[in-house]
């Protein structure tokens, strides 16, 4: 064996060594639903503040997880497996969510005087996922009123951070308190990032009410923005009462926008067994 390949095994050996050593030091601590820490009693700023001062105290990293449980809308989808469709020799199962089980989880990093939210993901509690290297604090059941709230707050306190405020437009959607429509519709309208402005629409055509789809179409008639329209249209047509389809219908023979009548039309078309037809 020549000299260079014995210093070319050498050097791997010691990669693979490194690299194994390295592996035993990063050893993954994990966190089922078992493992929640509970933090009880007060409304749901104070729990937070406990569950904070709780983490810091345990010497457990720089961030964790903060969830709670929040009343959610009847029907809605919301985790990231609902919807699923299994199907197989006529055998099907769709996916669907429970409103019991809907759960807000805040990523929070504790490393300065306040904590602050990374991001925030709506969970089924009943589905069995880990945690990993974070430990989850669990806050409890909490009022829909104040969910929305906190939400909106921690939206608009970091205003730069699109994944979380995606994050809380999604969350808002899921809950089922009177509010939500209307903070999704003024989200639409103010938001500075027309990503988020779509984002707000989406979310809202995900409620499919009657109170929903007001909004849609006033957000249409007052809308100047070609994709923000595009965005509606498609929240529209998501909606299966006569009412959208109609609106579909005057938009699709009558906007003076043709790539929004094509698009109007398209979504009719979709909409299967509506017997409509175009002269």
């Amino acid at each position: 064996m020549s000299r260079c390949h014995m210093i070319a095994l050498l050097f791997i050996g010691l990669f693979i060594a490194a690299h194994s050593a390295l592996a035993q030091d990063q050893t993954i601590r994990t966190y089922t639903r078992a493992d929640f820490i509970n933090v009880d009693g007060g409304n749901l700023n104070e729990r937070i503040e406990r569950a904070v001062k709780q983490f810091k105290g345990s010497n457990a990293g720089d961030s964790f997880w903060i969830a709670y449980h929040f009343p959610a809308r009847d029907g809605v989808s919301y985790g990231p497996f609902s919807g699923s469709i299994y199907y197989d020799e006529g055998i099907k199962f769709e996916y669907r969510d429970d409103p019991s089980s809907a759960a807000a989880f805040l990523l929070t990093d504790a490393t300065g005087s306040n904590p602050k939210f990374k991001s925030v993901k709506t969970l089924n509690l009943s589905e069995q996922y880990v945690f990993e290297n974070r430990p989850v604090y669990w806050l409890g059941n909490v009022d829909g009123g104040q969910s929305v709230s906190f939400l909106e707050q921690t939206m608009r306190a970091d205003q730069e951070n699109i994944n979380l405020a995606r994050g809380v437009l999604r969350a808002l959607a899921v809950h089922d308190d009177p509010g939500v429509i209307s903070l999704l519709k003024e989200t639409a309208v103010k938001q500075a990032s027309i990503d988020l402005q779509r984002s707000a629409i989406s979310n809202l055509a995900r409620l499919r009410t009657p109170e929903s789809l007001e909004a849609l179409i006033d957000l249409y008639e007052k809308s100047t923005d070609l994709s923000l329209k595009e965005e509606i249209i498609s929240g529209i047509a998501r909606n299966d009462t006569r009412k959208a389809t109609d609106k579909l219908l005057t938009i699709a023979r009558n906007d003076p926008n043709p790539k929004l009548r094509q698009r109007a039309i398209r979504r009719l078309s979709s909409k299967r067994g509506t017997g409509i037809w175009f002269n």
